[in-house]
């Protein structure tokens, strides 16, 4: 009940194409190609039983006419793949089927220039131009009471395909040159059983043609199926990250070959953009890393690396007793030159002052631009007494320093704060106090000074 609810429900023949719709997309390109070959199947049946028919309805001598067409064009379609491929043990087998027919006296096929691929009993033959002047299947003539016919053997919508005609619109393969001919003689004074017999041999004949054509569909499917399965993976490959995926370029039809090659030059240019754009990333963030750390104008590493590396020095300090110095620099007039020069002649006087800095320290000392214009100097592994020497140096330096702007000269120096890091330093904070004290002392004594704090770092 439940099966004729469903026949008789109007959504049935819209609900049976979509399941065989989805049937086919699932399906490989192999298996389409088959379809595509076995489709005929059940027009060749029914065409084969309308003959029959209209054979038993029909005088005896139209049925031998039109048994002698039926065959003649069944034997052409069938012989297709074989003259193609020129395959005689293909064509025997069927040129021995069709003898064996009541009334058959003689089977021949040519391939296209006219010479014999297989002949069979002793036929009558016209002369080989008049065999390829045919173009269609059809009665030749009448001798010794033989019925002579014979047709061309046209490409098929497969072969077409092999000839790198698959772009053809349907139709115009029937403009195409044959690619052969066949030529059969019936006897009918031979005609013994006609009907059944007539059925089941070219039922055989559907049957080979379209084992032909799966022949010819496997043998595309093959030269077709196999590039573009591994163009798929390879893009399958990319996808999932292995920009080095390439694939053979080896098809045999002209159209694959160029998609080979154009799909291995786009892989290989992702891959060179990939390349490109992970050496810029790194670039780029090698650059911001460089930028958060180091001051824009001198170079210098700036307040965060200062903060970082006093961190360091104070914990190395406390745990392995390594003795540093803390120095922080205050340029004296700095003001005077901003205001007179503007902005330009103090950024050039920053930058004179921090190379004359770093030329003053040793290579592990670490130079650093905490603020406008101050500067601050970590002195690893240096005891008190010669941190003093080298930043009185320092300070002899600057002091010095002629520093010209548009013809002008302006004089300048420095005040420094120093504080010791050992290991009776408590923190971090303890050693800033100490050496900004120290600073301020260095510029409270009238500047161009150096100031050694000792107590408030151990307070």
């Amino acid at each position: 009940m439940e099966l004729l609810k469903f026949v008789h429900d109007d959504k049935w023949p819209g609900t049976f194409l979509a399941v065989c719709t989805r049937w086919i997309e699932g399906r490989s390109l192999t298996q389409h190609l088959l379809l595509m070959a076995l489709a005929p199947l059940p027009f060749l049946l029914a065409a084969l039983l309308m003959l029959h028919e209209m054979a038993r309805s029909r005088p005896h001598e139209q049925g031998d006419l039109e048994r002698g067409l039926a065959s003649v064009r069944l034997l052409a379609s069938a012989a297709e793949s074989g003259v193609y491929f020129k395959s005689p043990r293909q064509l025997e087998h069927m040129v021995e089927a069709v003898r064996a027919l009541d009334g058959v006296a003689a089977v021949a096929i040519y391939e296209r220039s006219g010479e014999p691929l297989v002949v069979r009993g002793h036929p009558d033959l016209p002369a080989p131009g008049r065999i390829a002047s045919v173009r269609s299947a059809g009665f030749l003539h009448e001798q010794a009471g033989r019925l002579a016919f014979a047709a061309p053997v046209e490409p098929g919508q497969i072969l077409l395909a092999r000839l790198d005609r698959h772009d053809e619109p349907p139709g115009t393969y029937a403009a195409l040159p044959a690619i052969g001919w066949v030529y059969l003689e019936i006897d009918p004074g031979a005609t013994t059983l006609y009907g059944d017999k007539f059925v089941l041999v070219n039922l055989f004949f559907a049957f080979a043609t379209l084992l032909g054509g799966a022949y010819a569909a496997l043998r595309l499917a093959h030269a077709v199926g196999d590039p573009v399965a591994r163009l798929a993976e390879a893009a399958r490959r990319i996808r999932a990250g292995q920009e080095e995926a390439r694939v053979p370029v080896d098809a045999a039809s002209r159209e694959l070959r160029s998609l080979q090659e154009g799909f291995n030059t786009l892989a290989g240019g992702i891959d060179e953009v990939r390349r490109t754009m992970q050496a810029r990333m790194e670039e780029a963030t090698d650059r911001f890393a460089h930028e958060a750390l180091h001051d824009h104008l001198t170079g210098l590493p700036n307040r965060r690396a200062f903060d970082r590396a006093l961190d360091d020095a104070v914990s190395n300090a406390r745990r392995m007793s390594d003795q540093g110095v803390l120095c922080f620099i205050d340029l004296d007039y700095f003001k005077t030159v901003n205001d007179v020069g503007g902005h330009a002649a103090g950024d050039a006087l920053l930058c004179e002052v921090s190379e004359l800095i770093l030329q003053g320290v040793r290579a592990q000392d670490l130079v650093c631009r905490v603020g406008g214009d101050e500067f601050a100097i970590i002195l690893r592994a240096c005891s008190a007494d010669d941190a003093r020497r080298l930043v009185e140096g320092l300070c002899e330096a600057i002091a010095a320093l002629c520093f010209n702007w548009e013809s002008r000269c302006f004089k300048v120096s420095a005040s420094f704060g120093m504080a010791v890091i050992n290991d009776t330093v408590p923190d971090t904070a303890a050693v800033l106090k100490a050496a900004d004290a120290a600073c301020y002392a260095a510029k409270h004594e009238g500047r161009n000074k150096v100031v050694l704090c000792h107590e408030a770092c151990s307070s």
